[in-house]
């Protein structure tokens, strides 16, 4: 049987949202695994940096007269965080994708009545977030947060260096604070825009 103009123009307008669909899927995905990149790139720095003052701690015959314990730990957290803020600027762009995936997907189930969605990573994932990804997220930044700020911090007080400790960690504290309300304010954007998802298609 011929299809008829109107049947040939939806089938043409499925398949174009869907490969769209696929292809805002795919984006997702390269993020996704930027940021697993990310996290090997924080260890590698980490074991490079933490390298020498962590063996000049194990030799006791040696005295740390020069700072490059502070100036050592000092660049990890500067470098550490960058990574961290750039990581955020890929996850808004993740969120973004994923924003529009929503509104694919609510198209596309539209077309496929059912009693649960066909098409539901997108959609699904503000609720698996809050529920889920949260709780197991925030407790993993605490500890490396305590990691990050009060391993050096100590290190350095045993070594002598209280200014450079305080400086430390009144850095430390200022820009994981600053990394913490730049994640609560993507996430605040990510449900906001989940809840406005139904009306907006």
């Amino acid at each position: 049987m011929n299809e008829t103009p109107r049947e040939a123009e939806g089938a043409e307008t499925t398949d174009l949202l869907y490969k769209e669909y696929v292809r805002l899927s795919e984006s997702c995905n390269a993020y996704i695994r930027g940021a697993l990149s990310d996290i090997k790139l924080l260890g590698a720095v980490g074991a490079v940096l933490a390298w020498d003052p962590m063996a000049r701690m194990l030799d006791l015959n040696v005295r740390l007269d020069e700072p490059v314990t502070p100036v050592g730990f000092t660049t990890l957290l500067l470098v550490i965080m960058f990574v961290l803020f750039y990581n955020l600027l890929k996850q808004s762009i993740f969120f973004f994708h994923q924003a529009r995936m929503r509104r694919f997907e609510t198209r596309l189930n539209a077309l496929y009545p059912g009693p649960e969605p066909v098409f539901a990573l997108a959609l699904a994932w503000p609720d698996w977030q809050r529920r889920v990804h949260d709780r197991v997220a925030f407790p993993t930044f605490g500890i490396f947060y305590l990691i990050l700020i009060g391993f050096p911090t100590t290190l350095m007080l045993l070594q002598g260096f209280v200014p450079w400790a305080v400086f430390y960690a009144v850095l430390a504290v200022l820009l994981a604070l600053g990394h913490m309300l730049t994640v609560l304010f993507l996430i605040r954007c990510l449900e906001r825009d989940a809840q406005d998802t139904p009306s907006a298609c």
